[in-house]
């Protein structure tokens, strides 16, 4: 097992990075961390970049307009299979018992 620096938390459950780690992966005071949790281990990665709500709005519209009417085909091919069987499946529920 590799050992590496045992710290323990304050009465608020915080930690202190030490500053050689904090220097090693270039985390400063306005680095953005994210925390993951992993079973029973927790890691902690630095934020390089964060896509802004106009940014990510964007990318999903230049997705939309790539695959527009890409669905479609799909579609309208599943309404000409499955339509015949929708059908007699809606006379067969309308007979009397």
């Amino acid at each position: 097992m590799k050992i590496g620096i045992i710290t323990q938390p304050n009465e608020k459950g915080q930690i202190v990075i030490p500053k050689n780690i904090r220097d090693n992966i270039g985390i400063d005071s306005r680095t953005i961390l994210n925390m993951v949790v992993r079973g029973n281990s927790l890691h902690i990665y630095p934020v390089n970049q964060v896509a802004t709500f106009s940014e990510s709005e964007n990318t999903y519209e230049k997705v939309l307009l790539r695959t527009q009417g890409k669905w479609g085909v799909v579609r309208d091919k599943a309404n000409k299979k499955y339509k015949p069987l929708e059908l007699k499946a809606s006379v067969r529920r309308k007979k009397p018992w």
